[in-house]
């Protein structure tokens, strides 16, 4: 038969056993904890005590040698606060300096019995336990380049304090474009950031975008080392959760002096998105006998921010267009497209502030020849898609044909409630996808979604990071509307 004293002791040599293991990994680390942003949890943050004192429930041993109820005197728990007790005093947080893929924390210990440990975070959402009171705490496994806002709070009985912070910070390593003496003669070299640089027709650090804006940056001068610019450039987004994540995606040059940041998918709704630019004092190449080099203006973080997340479908087959805000179906129209010969595109356009409320499509804006066929058919609540002249819009001529069969010259036609709903519920970067059209691929050149529909293998071409060959494609995919016109018109 095991007494209880027996099986307490037993108990506390676990727990001693599990605090040494603790210790010795601190120890192969001190003062550092992995900040892990892969990882996938439903919980993020760490909520244990350190001073929590294990606890015995006699009715747990079976082979407990007593059966006397303890008293609610007895059963009371010092370890656990009562539920009005003050949260722990909140530390302060001095400095981050930051270091290869890591940063460490210099912060005042608090001497207070409040206190017993401290946690520290990235970004104010994820939260790892520092190893020890020392007045030091790091964070390992972070991205180069990459903005962080580090944040501290203390722990104890009570819970957490209020964080302290945040501190911004970018962690670096040792980089041979950034020469710590710059080479001569050199040419500083300046940037302009659009948050809305497909365009969309706003400005992104006034407003909310949609999730299909493309950011970019242009440079004052032709950069012949682009995969200089490309290393010293991080995206990342704040999601409505809180947590900061690196955003999947690659930049692409359009131009010599002009690169464009296009995600993999669409940006996350409701987001903060931050590009950390380093490109400061980086050696960006050679202009004649000039080496280029980054203005210190050029260390900073351009933010915008996302909008809810509207994607419609318009599907050819069907005849349809759903829409979805926030990965939910809000709505669904039918519709009538392009007839033969001229085929809506298919492919992935983006809605800008190019919006009428009133508009006469006529046939001559066509070129057509009105002895073959003429019209002046007046519309309301027009959404532009394209400069090739690709609208949504009401179609009261045409409503026995929606959902049912083709008829228009391109353009998506709709019953007039369904139009006025596009044209109040969408913003600039809103996305509209089309497949089974029938028709040809969206032009890259042709309005704001049109570089979305570069194959993402030939996209990577043009990062000079992404691309085998180490150098980038700029080659911008000009059009104009005459190329698009079928034979005739």
């Amino acid at each position: 038969m095991t007494s209880l004293g027996g099986s307490i002791s037993r108990r506390l040599r676990s727990a001693a056993a599990v605090a040494v293991a603790v210790g010795v990994l601190a120890a192969a680390s001190p003062g550092a904890v992995v900040a892990d942003e892969s990882a996938e949890t439903d919980s993020v943050e760490s909520t244990s005590s350190p001073s929590a004192s294990p606890t015995v429930d006699p009715s747990a041993d079976p082979g407990s040698e007593t059966s006397e109820e303890p008293t609610p005197e007895a059963a009371t728990d010092p370890s656990v606060a009562p539920p009005d007790a003050a949260p722990p005093l909140r530390p302060v947080l001095i400095a981050v300096t930051p270091a290869d893929a890591s940063a460490i924390a210099t912060y005042l210990p608090v001497d207070d019995p409040s206190v017993t440990g401290y946690q520290i975070s990235p970004d104010g959402y994820l939260w790892f336990n520092c190893p020890n009171l020392s007045g030091t705490c790091g964070l390992s496994s972070l991205t180069n380049g990459r903005e962080y806002r580090v944040s501290l709070r203390s722990t104890g009985p009570t819970g957490q304090s209020a964080p302290s912070g945040p501190i911004a910070t970018i962690p670096t390593a040792s980089d041979w474009a950034k020469p710590k003496v710059l080479p001569k003669p050199r040419k500083r070299v300046t940037a302009t950031f659009e948050a809305a640089g497909n365009g969309l027709g706003v400005s992104g650090s006034r407003v909310k975008l949609g999730v299909g804006t493309l950011p970019r940056l242009r440079f004052s001068k032709n950069i012949t080392n682009k995969a200089a610019v490309e290393r010293h450039l991080q995206v990342a987004a704040t999601t409505p959760s809180g947590r900061t994540v690196n955003v999947p995606g690659s930049w692409g040059w359009i131009s010599d002096q002009t690169v464009v940041f296009r995600p993999k998918n669409y940006w996350p709704g409701n987001s903060t998105i931050r590009i950390t630019s380093t490109v400061n004092d980086t050696v960006l190449g050679k202009s004649g006998k000039k080496y280029l080099v980054g203005s210190k203006a050029l260390r900073k973080t351009y933010v915008f921010r996302t909008d809810r997340a509207l994607i419609a479908t318009v599907d050819g087959a069907k005849k349809t267009m759903t829409v979805h805000v926030n990965g939910k179906k809000r709505k669904k129209f039918k519709v009538s497209l392009g007839k033969s010969g001229w085929e809506t595109r298919n492919g992935a356009k983006v809605i800008s502030t190019d919006k009428e409320d009133y508009k006469v499509y006529r046939s001559s804006s066509l070129g057509l020849d009105p002895e073959v066929e003429f019209y002046e058919l007046p519309s309301k609540w027009n959404t532009r898609l394209t400069p090739s002249g690709e609208f949504l819009h009401t179609a009261s001529w045409a409503y026995g044909r929606l959902g049912r069969y083709n008829g228009s010259h391109g353009c998506t036609n709709l019953f007039e409630e369904d139009a006025k709903w596009i044209f109040d519920n969408t913003i600039p970067g809103d996305v509209v996808n089309y497949i089974k059209t029938g028709g040809d691929m969206m032009e890259p050149w042709n309005g704001p979604g049109g570089l979305w529909n570069i194959p993402w293998n030939r996209w990577m071409k043009k990062s000079a990071l992404s691309n085998a060959s180490g150098t980038a494609d700029t080659t911008s995919d000009d059009g104009s509307v005459d190329d698009v016109r079928p034979d005739g018109a």
